[in-house]
This record gives structure tokens, sequence and C-alpha cells, in this order.
């Protein structure tokens, strides 16, 4: 095989000087420029290593969508005034640690409104990303919406839309059973849910149900999908704790 021809750019001289820096100026495919400049902007160009990794950990972290609410909940500003809260933060640090042993598992919180469910999902969220994870938070009934898109805009697929809440490692699912009753619209937040299990991917689910009221608006199918690989399941039946207390 015969050897490329090897490429040669033409740089001619002009009588042009650069007015920064007092040199004369090259003519390049019809262009002039000044060396000097040129090495310049190369240079301002150039991301280390670092800035590249604080540019993807910033991406990951504007994905994961978290509630602006929210985006500085931490394990450690969870208020624990009583042994319930205690205990659901210590599950919701087990996950954390076992999802980094991969040791990856579903996770059911149900409970009053105001009790720290969210607040400790986005703390799991905030650690995981942390360890380079990808996270997505959402409520049941904006990715019904978001899927549901489809049926009208017909540039959108269905199975596509399905595919992006499938993708992410771990998919926070929030406020389930509140506005998403519709049957059409459940229908698509399940079929997101059986998509996750085919693909072994986790779920976190948060709802102001009852166990008995989930596990019955989920169905047997669904609900023994969700308990493979020992599902993580916190229940919060304490009293509302936004009045004076931020949790």
């Amino acid at each position: 095989m015969s050897a490329m021809p090897k490429f040669k750019i033409e740089l001619e001289p002009t009588n042009q000087v650069c007015s920064k820096h007092n040199e004369p100026m090259l003519m390049m495919f019809g262009r002039p420029f000044c060396k000097s400049c040129s090495n310049e902007a190369l240079q301002n160009s150039k991301f280390s290593t670092a800035d590249f990794e604080h540019m993807r950990d910033q991406k990951r972290f504007d994905n994961a969508m978290l509630p602006k609410r929210h985006t500085h909940c931490t394990f450690e500003n969870y208020m624990t005034q009583h042994s319930g809260q205690k205990y659901a933060k210590q599950q919701f640090v087990s996950f954390y640690q076992d999802y980094l042993k991969d040791l990856k598992r579903n996770g059911v919180i149900v409970g009053r409104t105001g009790t720290g469910k969210t607040h400790l999902a986005c703390a799991l969220a905030r650690n995981l990303l942390s360890k380079k994870q990808n996270i997505r938070y959402i409520t049941s009934e904006d990715m019904s919406n978001e899927i549901a898109k489809a049926w009208t805009d017909k540039s959108m697929n269905e199975s596509t839309l399905i595919a992006q809440f499938v993708a992410c490692d771990l998919l926070i699912l929030d406020e389930y059973g509140l506005h998403d009753q519709h049957e059409t619209r459940l229908q698509l937040v399940h079929k997101v849910l059986y998509a996750r299990y085919d693909a072994c991917k986790p779920t976190m689910l948060i709802s102001n149900f009852t166990k008995d009221q989930l596990k019955e608006n989920l169905g047997d199918r669904l609900w023994s999908r969700f308990q493979q690989d020992k599902l993580t399941m916190i229940e919060c039946d304490w009293e509302d704790m936004r009045s004076g207390v931020v949790v």
C-alpha cells in the first residue's frame, strides 16, 4: 500500500503587523493571522482534566433535576427528633452504602406529608451524584405528562420517552398516587416501572399512600417485582414536621 501524501500548509508573509504583539502577520487560507495571537487562543481554550470533571459533575447534577428547595439536603441536616426519623435516616444511609457495593435494590418510602421523605431521597441523590451516578428525580405526574406528549406530538415516540426514564442509574419517583391516577396516565407510570425492572435498574418510589394502599394500587405483579433483591421499605407515620421545624 502506498504511503499517504503529506499535506503541507503554505504560510505566506504579509505586510501587516499585529497591533498587539507588533510582529508580522502571516497568510493562511487567504486570511491574515498572528502566530502569537493563535498560540494564546490555543492556550486559553485548553481545559485541565479537573475542569472537564467539574463540567461533567455539574451537568450530571443539572440533569438530576432535584427540586430547588431540596438541592442542599443532606443526611447530616435531616432532623432526627425521634426513633422513627432515626430509623428512616439509617435505612437511607444503608441503601446508599449497599448501592456502592453494587447491591442495588428498589426502595419505597410511604407516609404522611411533611415527614422528610423527599429530603432523604434528595440527600441520597446528592451522595450518589458525587459518586458519578446518573440520577433522575421527577414526580409521577410530571413523568406521565412528559411521556403523554407523544400522543399529540408526532415527532415524539412513547417508547423513546419511556427509555429516557429507564436509562438513569436510579430513578426517584416522587408523589406517586397524588395526581397520576387517571387510568391512561397511571399505565404510563407502570410501563416505566416494568421497564426498569426488566433492565435491572433500581427505583425509589415515594408516596403518601400507606403500604397497603400502595400495594393495591401497584397491583400484585408490579408489587412482586418491586420486592426483587430485597426491597427497602420505610414507613413515615409521624406528624407533619414543616410547622416550625425544617426537615
